[in-house]
């Protein structure tokens, strides 16, 4: 019988080099706020160097009873005009909303982005269950 002087490691770096690229793929990457909301089916400092703020996305949310959040931080709409006219045109703003929410809430948030020209929304759904 042979005696095994070292362990062969490359298959085992193989295996674990696929089921890393398996998690990274399918993994979401969407981030998720803090407040409880139900989203329906079908985050900024004014303070930190411009640069940077076009880096990041803002994240404006709408809880059930119609209130504003920007990062966790409960506004108003006159603060949201405020906070949302200094940010550059083309920042991406992610829209969450409750599906109990009413209309009016989200069309002021629209109105307000598209009065300060900013184009790039996105709003967060939730794809619907068919149940068989």
């Amino acid at each position: 019988m042979k005696k095994i002087d070292s362990l062969n490691l490359v298959p085992f770096i193989d295996i674990m080099l696929v089921l890393l690229v398996i998690v990274l793929t399918s993994a979401s990457f969407i981030t998720t706020s803090r407040i409880p909301i139900a989203v329906p089916q079908v985050e900024q400092n004014s303070s930190k160097n411009h640069q940077e703020l076009k880096k990041k996305q803002v994240g404006i949310t709408i809880d059930e009873n119609g209130d504003y959040f920007i990062d966790e931080k409960k506004i108003s709409l006159g603060e949201l005009k405020r906070i949302m006219s200094t940010y550059p045109k083309d920042t991406p703003i992610v829209l969450r909303g409750d599906r109990e929410s009413n209309l009016n809430s989200f069309i002021q948030i629209f109105d307000v982005l598209q009065n300060l020209n900013l184009k790039e929304v996105y709003v967060i759904v939730e794809e619907k269950k068919n149940l068989k």
